[in-house]
């Protein structure tokens, strides 16, 4: 991830509407990377992960 928690908790709208072009599209394209990466992980399951095949979290089997 690029932007810590810390960062996404400052921006709102008045903050991007302060930026200058330049400064805003570069937010844009972390925000999209970080999008992206969030995806991929929440899309994961055990067929897709690059965890060992018999690997399951405890608290997965405690269910």
């Amino acid at each position: 991830m690029i932007l810590s928690d810390r960062d996404l908790s400052q921006i709102d709208a008045d903050y991007l509407d302060k930026l200058p072009e330049t400064r805003l599209r570069t937010l844009s394209k972390d925000l999209l990377a970080d999008l992206k990466t969030a995806r991929e992980r929440l899309n994961q399951s055990p067929a897709t992960s690059s965890r060992p095949p018999g690997f399951v979290a405890k608290f997965t089997r405690l269910r």
